[in-house]
């Protein structure tokens, strides 16, 4: 994943000032693009996790695969081991994966 990417989208999850509307000529990029798509999605993992999900995490060779099981049903998510370390960068997901989380952080 780019260095622009990956920077972008730690910014986007710590920072609340760091916006998109005001650093739209940033984002707006295609690189840009996908960093909001990336974080959009690792917020929606957050969430669901936050929420009471239970999870399971599977490791292959240049991929993650985080399956999700809650009151509404089952959700597989497919990140990449970079996108994986972004997300276990949250506490609340930390605390959530539990040992899964541990061992990428």
């Amino acid at each position: 994943m780019a260095d622009f990417v990956i920077r972008a989208v730690q910014r986007l999850r710590e920072d609340p000032r760091f916006s998109r509307n005001r650093y739209f000529l940033a984002l707006s990029s295609p690189e840009g693009r996908r960093a909001l798509r990336i974080h959009r999605h690792l917020r929606s993992l957050e969430r669901d996790l936050a929420a009471g999900s239970s999870a399971t995490v599977a490791r292959e060779a240049e991929r993650v695969r985080l399956t999700l099981r809650g009151k509404r049903g089952s959700r597989t998510a497919w990140l990449t081991r970079t996108e994986f370390r972004l997300l276990c960068a949250s506490p609340l997901v930390r605390a959530a994966l539990g040992e899964a989380a541990a061992s990428e952080a």
